[in-house]
């Protein structure tokens, strides 16, 4: 038996995704063709998008969702689109919260590097100082890019209050959200948050890596206020130039629908499951980062006691128990956890921090599995690296 917890990294394809994906295969015309066969491949796309888009509450051509080729894709080109679409009548200022993923944190200061400004807001105990972002916002903002729930502590943060505060004092203000981890794990509307850009992926939801989607208001639309970030056959409403992944997209049609019938349960599944853990970590001692406001169940945060994060995630592997130190995209880079640091753990207690994810299909009997994992491996290590704990 295996047990896999890592599901903010990526989850496994669902089975609607995946007969949606097999089925696709056999669309091999390129959606820009105009024949029979390139009429097909459009129209399944088309399908897929009104799918995605219903999951949004988008019902209607006031807007676009164009796909690209992830979530990071997206952030770029939110990112990169609006800093160069209309520079004679914007600032050069961007804000975005300390605790922002890699695909946002470092697209903004590589605009830095090129002249640009940016200010990262305070996010103590998953909660972003409304004090300081109001402060921030001035008539040279033209970008805020706030993500909607961290993707290692599970913080919710107050999208829809921050885009009203920055809109007050700068009505040209430009929007952005990160809403990966949140789709599908909260209701999550774009036009009733008043953002201007969200960026979203199917991966996170039950479908497959390397498809993306990128919601882009009416007004933005009317403005012209993004440029494309990709240039060549001016494929996706001329903002994302490149022969779409249909079977890819059709798969994220498929993972967006199912997801949006079986929300209630999954929702109900995940929490129960979720407080199983979180009671369990806690009876063994050990400390839960949870955000001192809202919170998504699928994301837990657990601090070991002078135990590395690294060597537990090895210890439970070697037991078929799969969890994460942190975001999968930071994985490789050497550094203790960003977003941890700045959610009040210091450097020692980062370097000792699992995040544990969860999705619907996790069973009690994969939770137990994990909980013995953990608490085996708390005695074991502690012998072995002669911990002492106070």
């Amino acid at each position: 038996m295996t047990a896999y917890f890592d599901n903010a990294a990526t989850t496994h394809l669902c089975a609607l995704a995946a007969l949606a994906l097999k089925q696709a295969e056999e669309e091999y015309g390129n959606p820009s063709s105009l024949h029979a066969l390139g009429f097909s491949a459009y129209g399944l796309m088309t399908e897929s998008r009104k799918k995605v888009a219903a999951l949004l509450g988008i019902r209607d051509k006031k807007s676009e969702l164009i796909f690209t080729g992830s979530g990071t894709e997206s952030n770029n080109t939110a990112i990169f689109g609006t800093a160069y679409a209309k520079k004679q009548n914007q600032g050069k200022k961007i804000i975005i919260s300390d605790s922002e993923h890699p695909s946002v944190h470092n697209a903004v200061y590589e605009l830095q590097r090129r002249g640009f400004t940016v200010h990262e807001v305070k996010t103590r105990c998953g909660v972003i100082d409304a004090e300081e972002f109001a402060a921030a916002v001035d008539q040279n903002t033209f970008l805020v890019s706030v993500m909607t729930v961290n993707n290692e502590s599970g913080a919710v943060y107050d999208i829809a209050g921050l885009c009203a505060a920055a809109k007050r004092i700068n009505k040209n203000v430009i929007f952005h959200t990160d809403a990966t981890q949140a789709l599908c794990k909260i209701p999550l509307y774009p036009e009733k948050l008043g953002v201007d850009l969200m960026t979203v992926s199917a991966h996170k939801i039950g479908g497959p890596k390397g498809v993306g989607a990128l919601y882009i208001s009416p007004e933005m639309i009317k403005t012209r206020s993004i440029t494309p970030y990709l240039f060549g056959g001016g494929q996706e409403y001329g903002l994302r130039s490149g022969t779409e992944n249909v079977p890819g997209i059709a798969a994220f049609g498929a993972a967006a629908e199912a997801a949006a019938a079986a929300a209630e349960e999954n929702a109900a599944k995940v929490a129960s499951l979720s407080d199983r853990i979180c009671s369990a970590l806690s009876a063994l001692g050990l400390k839960l980062n949870l955000p001192e406001k809202d919170r998504v169940k699928h994301i837990i945060s657990v601090t070991l006691p002078g135990i590395k994060s690294e060597t537990m995630l090895h210890h439970l592997s070697s037991l078929g128990v799969y969890v994460s130190s942190g975001s999968a995209c930071s994985s490789h880079h050497a550094g203790l956890s960003r977003p941890m640091k700045n959610f009040g753990l210091t450097d020692a207690e980062a370097d000792c921090t699992l995040r544990i994810s969860l999705c619907p299909d996790n069973t009690e009997e994969e939770a137990d599995l994990l909980i013995s994992g953990i608490a085996d491996g708390l005695k074991s290590l502690i012998r072995a690296y002669k911990i002492k704990i106070i």
